[in-house]
């Protein structure tokens, strides 16, 4: 069957494709009962992807294909087309397929020629039947192809189509079954369509966080929330029904997975789902991860091991270590699953990439979690980067033991204010100037200073100052530090 494409799609240029479902589906029964109610001889249901900027046709009852520029006209209004047929040609009536703010399909018929157009009635009739159809295209072919991953930005572009900034932070790639992935999508599409019909909010962001084991996504808002507790779980979802929550929370089921919600009043709303998503990896040998905790004050190693043995007892033998003299051997001669390190231990000249690169090249590199109270913005990305698991202050209580025994499975967990710290576009050192982040590119891509000079045309001692200040106004201790630093 040929494909037709609209004129104008207002996400970006369209790419239309004729796939029309089955006969014994749900989409069929409605689109034939769309043209039984107007009388139509020709019935279509289009599904429209605003956020890929495509649409195809989903099913069709009668000969032919629905005009293409009149399902543009429906996807660039948003509302009813009627063309009145001349000589030659049919009538056609468009309404829109609405859930909540989402525009999701055009519901088209169109009548032999000659016929006088489509009246007010039927109008009524096919809005009527574009509320089945919305249902209909909630539980159809939400990924279409893409990715997970993919999926989720092209939504988050339809987000800020409708005037919230939206950020992803995608940590790893996520290895997702179709049907699982597709589930996933949608718990995050009604979640995105509630804060844009409902929220009131200014920014929401999307945290993606794969694990060998499971996959945990977040949607974090900043509007204006609601007492889940008052609501009994239940709030009103994008679609105007009472759908919601509980609509997410049944996907999750099916999934095996847990969703929690956390909101209150002027507070915005924390969406967490986890996921099963494929079996645990065996590790030859052992039956329960072991960890190493390096940490330079004696007090703080005794607490954090104490924490672990009495919060996670999945967990095998747990020991520790002082100071970073000892670490590389002490890993090599333990070999353990999860090192729980603190910064200043594991990098202390500043170095925090090159100690991470030291630890993957381990003969058995364990999973690194920072133990830090506080991970700024370029050493969380420097982390995320390496691959640490999570970055968690030693008197973080439940939340130290969850984030290291998510790391002995091989999962990843950062909190969601950390999420907000990987998806914020990094800080410019304040007074940095043009030249001196020109030295600083050219020290990143490993020249001397003497290469410097003549690359810029100016002496190696002016070379010499500009590294010197960039050193002073970033903290950086080192060339490398500067090199590692985001955002100059």
């Amino acid at each position: 069957m040929s494909s037709t494409t609209p004129s104008c799609v207002r996400t970006g240029a369209p790419r239309g494709s004729a796939a029309p479902a089955g006969p014994d589906t749900l989409l069929a029964r409605v689109v034939a009962r769309l043209r039984e109610l107007t009388g139509a001889d020709a019935g279509w249901v289009v599904r429209v992807d605003e956020a890929a900027g495509t649409w195809a046709l989903d099913a069709a009852d009668g000969p032919g294909l629905p005009p293409g520029g009149v399902v543009a006209e429906v996807v660039r209004t948003g509302g009813a087309a009627v063309v009145a047929g001349a000589p030659g040609t049919r009538s056609v009536l468009a309404v829109p397929v609405h859930r909540g703010p989402r525009l999701v399909g055009v519901c088209v018929v169109a009548s032999a020629a000659p016929r006088v157009a489509f009246a007010a009635p039927d109008r009524g009739l096919a809005e009527l039947v574009a509320e089945y159809a919305a249902l209909a295209l909630a539980d159809h072919g939400s990924l279409s192809g893409r990715g997970l991953v993919e999926a989720l930005r092209q939504e988050l572009a339809w987000v800020e189509g409708a005037g919230v900034r939206a950020d992803l932070v995608a940590v790893g790639q996520p290895a997702l079954d179709g049907p699982v992935a597709d589930e996933v999508f949608r718990v995050v599409q009604e979640a995105l369509a509630n804060v844009v019909a409902h929220a009131g909010a200014r920014h929401v962001q999307v945290g993606v966080l794969p694990g060998p084991g499971t996959l945990t996504v977040l949607v974090e808002d900043d509007g204006r929330g609601f007492d889940a507790a008052a609501h009994g779980g239940l709030h009103v979802a994008a679609s105007g029904s009472r759908q919601g929550l509980a609509a997410m929370a049944a996907r999750a089921r099916r999934l095996d997975g847990e969703l929690e919600i956390d909101s209150a009043p002027e507070c915005g709303t924390v969406l967490r789902l986890t996921v099963p998503c494929g079996p645990e990896p065996a590790v030859p040998g052992r039956t329960r991860p072991s960890v190493l905790v390096a940490a330079a004050r004696p007090v703080v190693r005794a607490g954090v091991v104490r924490l672990l043995q009495l919060g996670a007892p999945e967990l095998g033998m747990v020991s520790e270590v002082d100071g970073p003299e000892d670490l590389a051997a002490t890993c090599r001669l333990l070999g353990p699953d999860v090192l729980v390190v603190e910064p200043d231990v594991l990098a202390p000249d500043g170095d925090l990439a090159g100690a991470l690169d030291r630890v993957a090249a381990l003969p058995a590199p364990p999973a690194v979690v920072l133990l830090a109270p506080s991970c700024p913005g370029d050493r969380l990305r420097t982390a995320v980067t390496a691959g640490v698991k999570g970055c968690v202050g030693p008197d973080a209580g439940d939340r130290l033991v969850a984030v290291v025994a998510a790391a002995g499975r091989g999962e990843t967990a950062f909190a969601a204010d950390q999420l907000g710290l990987l998806a914020a576009a990094p800080v410019r050192a304040r007074g940095v100037t043009e030249r001196e982040r020109e030295v600083r590119g050219l020290v990143a891509q490993g020249l001397t200073d003497r290469q410097i000079a003549s690359s810029l045309r100016i002496s190696a001692k002016t070379v010499e100052k500009h590294v010197g200040s960039l050193l002073r106004k970033t903290g950086a201790r080192n060339r490398t530090m500067l090199v590692a630093l985001h955002g100059l």
